[in-house]
């Protein structure tokens, strides 16, 4: 394999191409990602242009050849008289082997120094001189050579090169690399202007429009070329995008874009579509949707986000780890493009403090009062169950109003909140993760409090219940069993499951005071006789009590009917 077919070059590339070429390659074959290939294209291109050195030497030491300048020639008049031997005009003359070295060299007088400005001055001269056929193979060769674009565009238009209308006597190799170097400058223009879409909707026209790209190859290199420079826009646009579907006709049958192309500029679109969706949700927060959305795409500060958090409920959490399923699942290239969708930044927002560890505290708390305040001292049993559920309904409510207080104080402290669960919140609670000490722990805190001043027994009990349903929370198996709660009641409503715990506590309170109020009384309790409670009231007694009573020890020894009138 020699240096030409590495390059991908013809054996006859200037230095201008050669440069050229090795930019391009060098972007394929990086020195830290490719080692081999970029070695053995720096090989390739140092012997490239060695050998163009080596022929541009060589022409330079042949000799050239020196052109007199023509002078302009007088209109000639009819000769009517075949008398006269005028000399034949060699521009008119009919011998090819004749014209052709002079009319190489009167074209080569018409190329020098050409312009875009004194391009049609040239080429009428050109016909002038009959040399049109020479001036236009010269042009091509100077195009190729020279690489001026505005030249090169008007000799494309006026010759139609590159068209089933060119000649066909020019060389097919010039044409060719002319090709190649229309088609690298047209993919050029295309990067270059994918940020301006408006600029790449005219250069899109342009190319539409471009004679040399009117075959069929030619339009389906457009086609393709459009394709990847959409796909790999840095910034993309719909409407530009509809307007070159429309163009080239994608979303019709009979001019399908090549794949993969077609399907990666519709994930972008789908996923433009569903960005742009998601950002219209966000200007509005009276959904959980809209704020979900407004939590996962919104650009917020830390204060904005963690004040949004506030209003988060449990619903809305739901909706925001949904849609960050949805994204990474069917929209992973948004993970890249939307920073704050980064789980780092809105997960540690959602606050799940733990849902039966206070409520079981404050059974047992009431438990414990009840049973050492009330039943060891004389109470019944139904009688301190009555009294304990009560106490639980009233305990709950004051837990209430502590956590509103404490949820109130940490969202206005919520940067002290947060520095101090940073730095001490390990060592504040056993719960994992940590709570907020001032959002989430001081309303608990508070509540113990509250328990000590019914005593310390209470308080402890409240405690040791709370420590240990934080100890239960660090283990496995208190997830497992959260998260088949959680799959148990996922379809029921916090409202419903409310209701059916207060519809449930209530009716349990009214049968137990029931229950209370007509339970048998045991022995020497309740209404009795006088004289039996006497009896009953008495500690030391010579003679026991009756267990029944006559109606002497009812009624006295007097006979009730003496006493009627």
């Amino acid at each position: 394999m020699n240096c030409w077919s590495i390059m991908g070059l013809p054996a006859d590339a200037d230095k201008r191409s050669i440069k050229r070429q090795y930019a391009i390659l060098l972007k394929r074959h990086r020195p830290d990602e490719d080692p081999e290939g970029f070695q053995r294209l720096r090989e390739a291109y140092d012997q490239a242009l060695e050998w163009a050195d080596r022929k541009q030497q060589e022409q330079e030491q042949e000799p050239e050849l020196l052109l007199e300048p023509l002078a302009p020639q007088r209109p000639v008049e009819p000769v009517l008289s075949a008398e006269l031997d005028f000399p034949q005009d060699p521009l008119h003359s009919e011998s090819p082997q004749a014209a052709s070295p002079f009319a190489a060299r009167l074209a080569e007088q018409c190329l020098a120094e050409l312009t875009p400005a004194n391009f049609e001055d040239r080429l009428a001269q050109a016909r002038l001189y009959d040399c049109e056929a020479e001036f236009e193979q010269g042009l091509l060769s100077y195009c190729l050579a020279d690489g001026d674009l505005e030249l090169t565009d008007l000799a494309i238009k006026h010759f139609q090169w590159l068209s089933p209308w060119q000649r066909i006597d020019l060389p097919r190799s010039a044409l060719e690399r002319l090709r190649e170097r229309l088609t690298e400058r047209a993919w050029l223009q295309l990067a270059v202007s994918t940020g301006d879409s408006a600029r790449f909707l005219e250069l899109a026209n342009t190319l539409e429009a471009a004679p040399w790209l009117q075959s069929l190859d030619g339009r389906r290199w457009l086609s393709e070329r459009l394709a990847i420079a959409l796909a790999q826009a840095p910034v993309w646009s719909q409407s530009l995008f509809d307007e070159i579907c429309a163009q080239q006709g994608w979303k019709d049958n009979d001019h399908l874009c090549p794949q993969p192309w077609w399907s990666q500029l519709q994930q972008r679109s789908d996923r433009h579509t569903f960005l742009e969706r998601q950002l219209r949700l966000a200007e509005r927060v009276d959904t959980s949707e809209s704020r979900a959305a407004r939590m996962l795409f919104k650009d917020l500060s830390e204060n904005s986000r963690v004040r949004l958090s506030f209003k988060f409920s449990y619903a809305d959490w739901n909706v925001c780890e949904a849609l960050y399923q949805t994204v990474q699942s069917r929209y992973p290239q948004l993970l890249d493009e939307v920073p704050s969708l980064n789980p780092d930044i809105w997960r540690p927002l959602r606050r799940d403090p733990p849902i039966m560890a206070v409520p079981v505290a404050l059974i047992g708390a009431s438990a414990c009062f009840s049973w050492f305040q009330e039943y060891q001292l004389g109470e019944t049993f139904y009688g301190s169950l009555l009294s304990m559920l009560l106490r639980v309904l009233i305990f709950g409510v004051i837990a209430c109003f502590l956590a509103w207080f404490g949820d109130a104080v940490g969202r206005s402290l919520w940067p002290v909140d947060n520095w101090i669960n940073k730095h001490f919140g390990r060592w504040l609670s056993l719960r994992r993760p940590t709570p907020l000490p001032i959002r989430e722990s001081l309303w608990i805190w508070l509540l113990g409090a509250f328990l000590f001043l019914f005593g310390e027994r209470v308080m402890l009990t409240y405690v040791g219940i709370i420590t240990l349903m934080a100890v239960w929370n660090r283990l496995d198996l208190s997830r497992r069993c959260a998260s088949a709660l959680s799959r148990l009641c996922s379809s029921a409503t916090y409202e419903v499951l409310l209701g059916a715990f207060i519809g449930m506590l209530v009716p349990s309170v009214l049968l137990a005071a029931a229950l209370a109020k007509h339970a048998p009384l045991p022995v020497n309790q309740g209404l009795q006789a006088w004289p039996q409670r006497i009896c009953a009231a008495r500690q030391v007694t010579l003679e026991p009590c009756p267990s029944e009573l006559n109606r002497s020890q009812w009624y006295g020894t007097q006979d009730w009917q003496e006493d009627r009138p």
